[in-house]
């Protein structure tokens, strides 16, 4: 047998031998190494509470659950698709809580002081008074916690203060369990908005693209200095995309808070992705109507202004040609898009109160009252 001046290559480690760790080893895979490294801690920490010193009635089987669980999260990392993100945390925020039922004493006191941390940062609605307390410090959450840490009611450490027992010290690991989940609740909604405002900025802003190629096309058609003789086709869908871009646009800039953090998250998409454009753009052809009837607004230039008819217009606006009373048509029209929802209720008011007030003003005035005939004379 030849003899080699070379060492033979060290196994790889167990962590090493992930797909999901030797797949995303790229530029761009700090965020999923991040979310490995909190995974296989979690393994980690289930190995220390399999090998502890204290035994819990129905610590396998927990911990077999975590097992199960975490494995559950390693194939959610491994999909070549990034639809993994709810499925992943839920699955981990699962795992927390159950560790937190088979972890030793020793382990659980700097647990049970973050999690009173964290809900107080995080948790500011009805459940924090049922939790922690109406003064924040009699709750059940906080005497948990001093428990745990032996502290008295000042927080000073009290070294003196007997261990936990058997009932007591699971209750407080049920309690823990469930600050946990209510934080977890609240990180996921959170989390769910977030991802429910990007992925509809992101869909908002590739429409607003196709807008503005539709609009182009249609612009390079020279009827601008036309406006208004060419404005049926062409001049109304203009219009009518401008109050469309205007109502996607602030789908772009609004964050919603959205009042359930789960479920059936298409109904969103469809009302800020095809409703409230369609809004816009009818908002939009209203206000242009409603320039060309002269009823609440009207836009003309210098040379027709003073020959022309405002009729009973709120606001009159005077511009120099015909170019620039297209552009602020469509510039009105982007902000009625804009606040579609808000607008056109107003509008509409003000537009019946201006057709009965005319419709008053043309009925024939009434005429003089007519005496009462005097009755005949009776016959002899």
């Amino acid at each position: 047998m030849a003899a080699t001046d070379t060492f033979p290559d060290p196994p790889l480690p167990e962590l090493l031998k992930r797909a999901g760790l030797l797949r995303r080893q790229g530029r761009f895979g700090s965020a999923t190494q991040l979310l490995w490294a909190r995974l296989e801690s979690n393994a980690s920490l289930i190995e220390l509470c399999r090998k502890g010193s204290e035994r819990i009635a129905g610590s396998e089987a927990i911990l077999a659950q975590c097992d199960q669980k975490l494995e559950v999260a390693r194939r959610c990392l491994d999909k070549p698709t990034r639809r993994w993100s709810f499925t992943f945390w839920e699955v981990l925020h699962e795992v927390d809580g159950l560790l937190l039922l088979v972890m030793p004493q020793a382990m659980l006191v700097p647990r049970a002081l973050e999690i009173q941390q964290q809900f107080e940062r995080r948790v500011t609605d009805a459940r924090a008074a049922l939790w922690l307390g109406t003064d924040r410090r009699n709750g059940p959450l906080p005497h948990c916690v001093r428990r745990l840490a032996r502290l008295d009611t000042d927080g000073c450490c009290a070294s003196t203060s007997p261990p936990l027992g058997g009932e007591e010290l699971g209750y407080c690991r049920h309690v823990l369990r469930g600050a946990l989940d209510t934080v977890n609740q609240q990180v996921d909604k959170t989390f769910w908005q977030l991802s429910i405002n990007v992925s509809l900025q992101v869909f908002s802003t590739l429409m607003l693209l196709g807008v503005f190629i539709v609009s182009a096309f249609l612009l390079s058609q020279n009827f601008v200095e036309d406006w208004p003789h060419t404005l049926v086709r062409k001049g109304l869908l203009l219009i009518g995309l401008a109050g469309a871009s205007g109502a996607i646009a602030s789908n772009m800039l609004s964050k919603e808070r959205f009042v359930v953090a789960t479920g059936a998250t298409s109904r969103y998409f469809a009302y800020h992705l095809m409703v409230k454009p369609v809004i816009g753009a009818f908002a939009a052809l209203m206000l242009l109507f409603l320039e060309r009837s002269r009823l609440l607004l009207s836009v003309e230039t210098r040379d027709a202004s003073s020959s022309a008819d405002t009729g009973s217009a709120i606001l009159h606006i005077v511009v120099n040609d015909n170019q620039a009373a297209f552009f602020t048509m469509v510039a009105l029209a982007v902000v009625a898009g804009w606040s579609a929802d808000r607008l056109l209720g107003s509008v509409m008011d003000k537009v019946l109160s201006k057709l009965l007030g005319q419709s008053e003003k043309v009925l024939p005035p009434p005429g003089p009252p007519v005496p009462p005939s005097e009755p005949l004379p009776e016959a002899q």
